[in-house]
């Protein structure tokens, strides 16, 4: 799926291929922009600085990490991905902005990350946790890699706790789990905002921070979905992606999740667990 459906040629940026909602927050009037806005978000977030060591889980094509380098300048980002293809792809284009010596790809899982343990100052994922196996399983990981007093960061989408789906959609039930189906990998991850934190404590995690951000995403990408797809060069996307991720899609699917940034720590030495 994330080597043939999930390809650079069938999502929406001008410029770049982020690969993810946006962050629509300071109406930005382009894909590229609001998928920049996320990264920037994440990023500041996650305090990267110039000595940070950074490992980006289900990096995509990169361009969060070429954003990264160039405006937080951190010693150096190693993109972890699934996909062999999105690996070749980022890898290339690295080389191509001559950031190869600050930003390298490595085919991995999420579950079983290739770095040593304590070796790196943060671990980000940028809308790419709902896709992992187990988001329990990748929290361990982070932790183990992370040195003490590093910094996780996540962008997630998880379902919306029952409390905040309007009454008038919360009787289809069905549409729930099918909803849910799809954007999570299995039950283990269907997990609210609150679920979410509480399993990033259970990994070892202290000063937790989970927040929403959904009124900043679905309804600006519904809208922006919708004139994107009427110009005649969008159809070359896949007919899947286009139903799935339309303005239909997206008004079908939104009601029932949530949009989280997560933020946690490891503790260090001297902290009370």
């Amino acid at each position: 799926m994330y080597d043939d459906i999930f390809t650079a040629s069938n999502w929406l940026g001008e410029e770049s291929l982020f690969f993810n909602l946006g962050y629509w927050k300071d109406n930005p009037q382009t894909f590229d922009q609001a998928g920049a806005a996320l990264a920037r978000l994440v990023a500041a977030e996650a305090h990267l600085e110039s000595d940070d060591v950074v490992v980006d889980v289900g990096c995509g094509f990169g361009d969060q990490d070429f954003l990264w380098a160039d405006e937080f300048g951190p010693k150096r980002i190693t993109g972890v991905n699934i996909s062999a293809k999105q690996v070749e792809t980022a890898s290339k284009r690295a080389a191509e902005l001559g950031l190869s010596d600050i930003v390298e790809y490595i085919h991995g899982s999420a579950s079983d990350l290739p770095q040593p343990d304590a070796s790196v100052t943060k671990v980000t994922a940028v809308e790419s946790a709902l896709h992992f196996p187990s988001r329990s399983r990748f929290f361990d990981e982070a932790f183990r890699i992370l040195a003490p007093g590093g910094r996780l960061v996540t962008a997630d989408v998880v379902p919306l706790a029952n409390e905040y789906v309007p009454s008038r959609i919360r009787r289809l039930r069905p549409l729930e789990k099918l909803v849910h189906g799809i954007f999570t990998t299995g039950p283990q991850n269907h997990t609210n905002a609150e679920q979410y934190r509480q399993a990033l404590i259970a990994s070892g995690f202290k000063d937790v921070k989970v927040y929403s951000i959904r009124h900043h995403v679905y309804p600006q990408y519904a809208e922006f979905v919708s004139r994107k797809l009427r110009q005649p060069e969008m159809r070359r996307i896949n007919p899947l992606i286009r139903i799935s991720y339309g303005r239909r899609g997206a008004e079908f699917w939104s009601p029932w999740l949530d949009y989280i940034v997560a933020i946690a720590d490891k503790p260090t030495a001297g902290d009370d667990l």
